[in-house]
């Protein structure tokens, strides 16, 4: 072996198997932890799976279990991309929250005075603005299959969590761009992904990603929607793999002085919201949910799209977190495993 080679051997196995500590700083052996991850999995019935660690602002831990296809049995590595589902939100807020800064989005202003929607027949909808699209308090549903929408209660007065509201924030920004909203993506590049040095980190898919994407699974019957890929997707459509997505979490946390709104609370959740009651979320900001662990606030996201699972949690001033990426549907069991055995 050559010394490159080596080195690069070392540099692999120092972030796949670091010394990684739990939130209370106890440290945590690599190999019980994959074999609780391996438990998990065939509990969970899941085909492939990858995970980050972050302590300290760096990652500790990055490595694929499973495979990516049943039949080809390739294994999953941290290189693998999956559809991040949700976890494409949190981006995209910090994507809006740079235009703002910039002066061009106004997150106050409504949005229907930047660009009428053409989906949505109810009149209330003109109150609508960023900060109520960011914090899920529009009243627009999750999504809309037929027809023009109805608002489910006053904007801004009440929890309501939409991809529908993110889709029309997407548009103005298109608009305020002038670029094209399937588009998008390249604004994004410039405005975020580029500052951060993500590298393939997409709101569209693109022939990289396409190659090394994992396929989506229920329960081992692989699953696929017929969405358009290659159309910019601001509630759900973001690729991406462990080790960038957990980069931008980095990225996240340390420019917290600059975006503290996506850490401070905005709504509070109804005391019998499902979302509460099975997630333990507390209370949104713009762009991720709060919750309440070890008398911390820590901030979380999940996502599900057909046939792929995930979920992260940062705490920003131990700079601690976790992502993982799943290709089975519906998986949010994992969620509790994992915080299960990092928050002690």
């Amino acid at each position: 072996m050559t010394k490159y080679g080596l080195l690069v051997l070392i540099l692999i196995n120092q972030v796949s198997f670091g010394q990684i500590k739990t939130f209370s700083g106890k440290q945590l052996s690599d190999v019980e932890f994959q074999e609780k991850i391996k438990n998990a999995m065939d509990s969970l019935q899941v085909q492939g799976m990858s995970i980050a660690i972050i302590n300290n602002g760096k990652i500790v831990f990055n490595k694929g279990f499973g495979v990516t296809n049943i039949q080809s049995k390739k294994k999953v590595t941290p290189s693998t991309f999956f559809e991040a589902a949700s976890l494409s939100k949190p981006v995209f807020a910090l994507f809006a929250l740079q235009l703002a800064k910039e002066g061009k989005l106004d997150i106050n202003k409504p949005l229907f005075e930047y660009l009428p929607a053409d989906n949505i027949e109810d009149e209330r909808y003109k109150k609508i603005t960023a900060k109520m699209v960011l914090s899920h308090t529009t009243g627009l549903p999750n999504w809309s299959e037929t027809g023009k929408m109805q608002l489910q209660s006053e904007p801004g007065e009440q929890f309501s969590y939409s991809g529908e509201a993110y889709v029309y924030l997407g548009k103005v920004i298109a608009k305020l761009s002038n670029i094209s909203f399937k588009n998008l993506d390249a604004v994004f590049q410039n405005k975020v992904a580029k500052g951060l040095k993500l590298t393939d980190f997409h709101f569209v898919i693109t022939p990289k990603v396409e190659k090394n994407l994992a396929d989506g699974y229920q329960k081992k019957h692989y699953v696929k929607d017929e969405r358009d890929r290659s159309s910019f997707d601001p509630a759900g459509g973001l690729f991406a793999n462990t080790g960038n997505y957990s980069k931008f979490l980095i990225g996240l946390m340390n420019m917290k002085p600059n975006f503290n709104e996506m850490f401070e609370p905005v709504i509070s959740l109804d005391p019998n919201s499902p979302i509460r009651e099975y997630f333990g979320v507390d209370s949104w900001t713009l762009g991720m949910a709060v919750i309440k662990l070890n008398g911390k606030l820590n901030y979380w996201h999940g996502g599900n799209n057909l046939g792929y699972t995930s979920s992260f949690m940062i705490e920003p001033d131990k700079k601690f977190g976790y992502v993982y990426f799943t290709n089975e549907d519906q998986c949010n069991g994992m969620k509790k495993v994992i915080e299960n055995i990092l928050w002690k």
